[in-house]
């Protein structure tokens, strides 16, 4: 982990020496006017896609929904962007960060180290960095947030640009790009529970009169936890160089790193009830992990992008993208049991975590405007490929069930590291791949009146297999599932009117396909997920385009979708949970309201309010362990006058109540002295949780930071009835931060 980090620390301090030279200097004196790699759309104001050295809360033009460079007014679909003034005012260091304040977005977690979110009543799976999609289940979950410029996040369904998936949200992560004039910023931050922080932000123009041009940033974290026995350490690698090769070419290639080591790892929720059924009650700080029990993360991505320019404003983009993304460590969690008095009663999982996951996506696509009976449109036209391969090694154990088994939960330092035997031989293996063209325009069919066409065709392939040996070494068995799904049309149209110059009324739709991975008790795949998903709405521009508001009515409609089917136990050897299909008939509909931008001069601010209802096909609320109502409302203001160097601000989250069901103990046992449990429900409250945020600029340099989260220390659970049990959310933390720049 040092050594990666240590390279990268020596590689950014010469770029930064080289950018201070005189050489250097002078270079930068000759004004160049280098290509930008992507065409924006430039407002009166002068917001464009990038949202660094704006001080603004919203952009001036996205392209996540329909890849399409359009201003978020102009597309039919709810968007939400986290641009770097948000980030940066609020310390979002992380992607949950971020999407706890992004509006219509449910953050739980399942354990200390991974994170679902969800949107409309249904989970994300999409995710894309720099418009590229990653196929991984858990991509980048909790990934820090200093190499972005901004998070877009498009709310419903994107089978346009994304293919299969959820009418849930598409998040969209942003590289930063090298600048024109040479920049360098650096800052460290230290925060309750021993949180510190450290980064290092440099680039600019490096040679042939700025048009060859990079950008390195590297970010270090290490920190405890106010969970026993946790901690974290995070090293960030990002490097970037864009070069025009013409007047009319640029090309850019780049590396990003992110190595997350952590100890006392969980595994799990904490449990909710006593072996007599009563609440435990246990303390926040609860984690039933060895000491020694660790799930790391390394995610390496080496990815290239060209532009061409060609006649007009058409442009010829290609891209490409290769992660890697490797893991190994133990884990040992009690995560199963009731907790007696004399803290025994509860059962270890343990499991090596070890593997690899590649993948790989290419994409071409032409795009610019043309003129049709008297009047400008914009087309969209291209191709993509992804293709992601996980595969881990067979490992051998012989571990006696007494290890499972922990006398003390709150003391459990005398727990030894299992051992066990990696073999050379292929063990759990899968591969999904997915090929698609993609078409989509935007007419202008009056002055006023436009529409939002596409299509997406392609195919899907996924395959999986865990194969057996005996101990011999000989395959005994290989249990292999298998699903191909080709000619998979989506289809989407959106229609735009415009009220006023300032306001649109639009409505979209496109339709819903959705491979599963999950597999039933007979370890089959389940039925893909089909449907439809609409939208009708108002969306404004106010404020010479520097404030954005929208309302939106959703509804959407699925079938087959997986639910938990309890009636099986998880395998014991992996974890793998079992699901059926839900059926016809799931329902999901509601509404959201959002403002974002600069309400007044130097006021920023976003607000969201989201209620979302979900029922199955028997018309039964189903999805309770996630809020009806989600209120989110983010604000910072500059000071005027003699205190103009200070800028104060607060974050308000509101949730309505959440429940789900889990098994309680009777307080009986059977006749092999087992706990007999019924089906109960757990319920969190509806809560509110208060940040604030403060900086003073002490000069043109040097600025100073506060920020307090979960200011009144509200306790809540994040998520209940996961495996019995609950996450607790964060308590109050402390933020102090200096940062500098040139």
């Amino acid at each position: 982990m040092i050594a990666p980090f240590t390279r990268s620390m020596s590689f950014s301090l010469s770029v930064f020496g080289v950018l201070l030279s005189p050489d250097l200097l002078a270079e930068t004196d000759s004004d160049p006017t280098p290509l930008e790699l992507q065409a924006t759309s430039i407002t009166a104001d002068g917001l464009g896609a990038t949202t660094e050295h704006t001080g603004s809360y919203t952009t001036g033009s996205m392209n996540t929904a329909t890849r399409l460079n359009l201003s978020v007014k102009d597309t039919p679909q709810s968007i939400s962007v986290i641009t770097r003034q948000q980030m940066d005012d609020f310390n979002l260091n992380t992607l949950t960060d971020v999407l706890r304040q992004t509006t219509g977005i449910n953050v739980q977690h399942n354990d200390s180290d991974r994170v679902a979110y969800s949107s409309r009543g249904y989970g994300i799976s999409n995710f894309q960095i720099d418009g590229m999609l990653n196929t991984f289940g858990y991509m980048k979950s909790d990934a820090d947030t200093i190499i972005y410029d901004r998070i877009e996040v498009v709310r419903g369904a994107t089978g346009l640009t994304t293919g299969a998936g959820d009418p849930s949200a598409t998040v969209n992560m942003v590289r930063k790009r090298p600048t024109a004039q040479w920049q360098a910023k650096t800052g460290v931050s230290g925060a309750s529970h021993d949180n510190y922080y450290s980064y290092l932000d440099v680039g600019g123009p490096l040679a042939f009169d700025g048009r060859l041009r990079g950008r390195t940033v590297l970010a270090y974290r290490d920190s405890q936890s106010f969970r026993d026995n946790y901690a974290l350490q995070r090293s960030v690698g990002y490097g970037i160089l864009e070069g025009d090769l013409s007047d009319d070419t640029v090309l850019a290639v780049g590396f990003d790193y992110q190595d997350k080591q952590v100890q006392g790892t969980s595994w799990g929720t904490v449990p909710y009830w006593n072996s007599r059924g009563e609440k435990a009650r246990l303390p926040r700080s609860t984690n039933m992990a060895a000491h020694w029990s660790s799930w790391p993360l390394t995610d390496k991505t080496t990815f290239a992008t060209l532009d061409h320019r060609l006649a007009g404003d058409w442009h010829l983009k290609a891209a490409y993208t290769h992660r890697q993304s490797d893991t190994d460590g133990k884990v040992y969690y009690g995560g199963a049991g009731f907790p007696n008095d004399d803290r025994s009663g509860m059962s270890a999982w343990a499991s090596h975590m070890r593997g690899t996951s590649r993948m790989e996506a290419v994409d071409l696509n032409l795009a610019g405007s043309y003129a049709l009976l008297g009047r400008e449109h914009a087309l969209m036209m291209g191709y993509g490929e992804a293709a992601q391969r996980d595969v881990s090694p067979f490992m051998r154990s012989r571990l006696d069930d007494s290890y499972y088994t922990i006398e003390d939960w709150k003391y459990m330092g005398g727990i030894p590291k299992f051992t066990d035997t990696v073999t050379d031989l292929k063990g759990e293996h899968s591969s999904k791949q997915q090929k698609a063209g993609y078409l989509a325009t935007r007419l202008s069919l009056t002055e006023r009146l436009h529409a939002v066409l596409g299509s997406r065709y392609g195919s899907w392939e996924l395959e999986s297999a865990a194969p057996s040996y005996d101990a011999n070494n000989q395959l005994t068995a290989n249990d292999k599932t298998r699903q191909t799904h080709n000619d998979m049309w989506t289809p989407y149209a959106g229609l735009l009117y415009d009220l006023t110059p300032e306001y649109t009324v639009y409505a979209s739709y496109t339709d819903i396909f959705k491979p599963q991975s999950l597999r039933d008790a007979n370890k089959k795949y389940l039925e893909p997920v089909v449907g439809s998903n609409y939208e009708v709405g108002l969306k404004g521009s106010v404020l010479n385009e520097r404030v954005n508001l929208a309302a939106a009515y959703f509804w959407s409609t699925q079938d087959n979708v997986a639910e938990r089917d309890y009636s099986v136990a998880p395998n014991p050897a992996t974890g793998e949970e079992y699901y059926k299909s839900g059926g016809k008939g799931n329902k999901v509909n509601g509404f959201e309201l959002e403002v974002a931008g600069e309400i007044m001069p130097d006021w920023n601010l976003t607000a969201g309010y989201t209620y979302t209802h979900s029922v199955n096909g028997a018309g039964t609320r189903n999805n309770t362990g996630q809020p009806l109502n989600l209120l989110k409302v983010s604000s910072a203001y500059r000071l005027p006058g003699a205190w103009r160097k200070l800028t104060v601000g607060g974050a308000v989250n509101w949730q309505s109540d959440i429940y789900d069901f889990g098994n309680r103990p009777t307080g009986e046992r059977n006749a092999d002295g087992e706990l007999i449990t019924t089906r109960d429900k757990i319920t969190q409250q509806a809560y509110t949780v208060v940040n604030l945020m403060s900086r003073y600029q002490v000069d043109k340099h040097l600025s100073a930071s506060l920020n307090i989260n979960n200011l009144f220390d509200q306790k809540y659970y994040e998520r209940v009835g996961f495996y019995n049990g609950v996450y607790w959310g964060d308590p109050r933390a402390v933020t102090l931060a200096l940062d500098w720049k040139l």
